[in-house]
């Protein structure tokens, strides 16, 4: 099979009928070259990314030619990551709910991904979610340094081991029941690190240089909230079913959520690993990862419905497999499945 799955092979007679959850990530995720090879093969892909650039507005020329033509060195860089991602995960959102058209998908997203999701879901047009990634983007710039360290631990036992450091660090995110993220200022990540691993946790530096979700953020998501709150006549109800990873609840289509609903997550926790617990372990399904890598499919893997191999998990757009081929299979095998 040409794309990464895991998890139970297609339902057989009387059994429950499956349902589709597309999965949108963050920062972290981001690797050199993301996308590009889809970029450049496939049209819709393309359309849908420029429509963003345009939306982006000043600094978007910059922010695709670093994309297309840059290094491995800066993708860290928030004020590019995260609106490289966002554009990824539209794009890809646009040609994946075009190819299902008509089928029930439910959308999570994580961090940035939830804008993507929000956008993709109704509760954005294009212009403004634009203006939204420039905007936080600016924030980004003028925010305090710091990063973000991948543990594998639990919550509870992990929340012993900052107790210990005396706050220095704080739980940024619990993607899986033995995958946290810890965020920190930069001068704190050297011994934050070390304490971790003396104790016995495995640490790896997130893909990041600023202190996402954390009390560090603060200020500027406040900025972020005013300048969406100036806006707030734009905000509408969704017109997709979606899931928060922010609140982990389902989003009402009936309601029309606060701006601060959007921004205030840049500075808390993200509660990813609740948001999939309490929303999608019922019953089978198929979790695709539709942006890149594969930190939401290694997520998706730890529920017990796919241990049990009741669902099944599949990345789109791994670092290591960044063909469009491996895309495009995806693609139809799961239309094939749901259409």
């Amino acid at each position: 099979m040409p794309h990464q799955a895991t998890g139970a092979a297609p339902d057989g007679g009387g059994s429950a009928p499956r349902s589709l959850v597309l999965m949108l990530p963050g920062q972290g995720s981001q690797f050199a070259a993301m996308g590009v090879p889809l970029y450049e093969s496939d049209a819709r892909f393309r359309k849908a990314l420029d429509d963003f650039f345009d939306a982006f507005g000043t600094g978007a020329e910059r922010l695709r030619r670093e994309w297309l033509h840059g290094s491995a060195q800066g993708i860290e860089r928030g004020s590019f990551a995260q609106p490289m991602l966002f554009g990824l995960d539209y794009a890809a959102g646009a040609v994946w709910l075009e190819e299902l058209k008509g089928v029930d998908v439910t959308l999570v997203g994580h961090s940035v991904g939830e804008l993507a999701a929000a956008t993709l879901a109704g509760a954005f047009d294009l212009e403004l979610a634009g203006a939204l990634l420039a905007e936080r983007a600016r924030l980004l710039d003028a925010a305090p340094r710091g990063g973000m360290i991948a543990c594998r631990a639990t919550e509870e036992s992990l929340r012993e081991h900052l107790d210990a450091l005396g706050g220095r660090a704080v739980i940024a995110a619990e993607n899986a029941d033995n995958q946290c993220v810890v965020s920190c200022a930069e001068e704190d990540l050297p011994d934050t690190m070390r304490y971790l691993g003396s104790h016995g946790v495995t640490c790896l530096r997130v893909a990041s240089t600023e202190p996402f979700h954390s009390p560090l953020l603060a200020p500027a998501a406040a900025r972020f909230e005013e300048f969406l709150a100036r806006r707030g006549h734009r905000l509408s109800t969704t017109e997709l079913p979606m899931v928060s990873a922010y609140s982990a609840r389902r989003i009402s289509g009936r309601e029309i959520m606060p701006a601060s609903f959007w921004t205030r997550q840049m500075a808390e926790k993200v509660r990813f690993w609740e948001a999939l617990r309490h929303n999608f372990d019922s019953g089978p399904r198929t979790f695709v990862e539709i942006g890149p890598g594969t930190v939401l499919s290694l997520a998706a893997r730890r529920l017990p419905s796919v241990r049990a191999r009741r669902s099944t998990v599949i990345s789109t757009m791994p670092r290591h497999r960044p063909h469009p081929e491996h895309w495009e299979s995806a693609i139809h095998e799961v239309a094939e499945e749901f259409c």
